[in-house]
């Protein structure tokens, strides 16, 4: 009987020393914190790879004198492989707006084009 009792006790003194831990961590949780700093480094990688993108389209413009019609010609034209997809796995948006200009677009974390966390890199 007096086991049963110290058992009961102990298992009341490990729920209070849980409840004390959590209540000592406040705000996030640990696994909240991991799935935002992770969808972070997947817009910091998206931008990269724009950039990367826009630095190869820009390369295209000075030697052909205008904008691709898409990205494979640039990827045949420069005879690289670019990333045509965004760290979501979405395909990034081209559009020519000019014989100079264009807009890479990256539908970003929500997937959905023409929505509030678009990534856009415009030239």
């Amino acid at each position: 009987m007096k086991i049963k009792g110290f058992l009961v006790i102990f298992l009341l003194v490990m729920i209070v020393v849980f409840f004390l831990f959590v209540a000592k961590r406040g705000g996030k949780s640990q696994l909240k914190e991991q799935v935002d700093a992770f969808s972070e480094v997947r817009e910091k990688t998206t931008r990269t790879n724009l950039s990367s993108l826009e630095r190869a389209i820009d390369f295209f413009i000075a030697q052909n004198g205008r904008t691709p019609n898409n990205l494979r010609e640039v990827q045949t034209f420069s005879r690289s492989v670019y990333l045509e997809s965004d760290a979501w796995g979405n395909p990034i948006k081209y559009v020519r707006v000019s014989d100079s200009g264009f807009r890479l677009i990256s539908a970003g974390k929500d997937k959905t084009f023409d929505t509030e966390d678009d990534i856009v890199i415009e030239n």
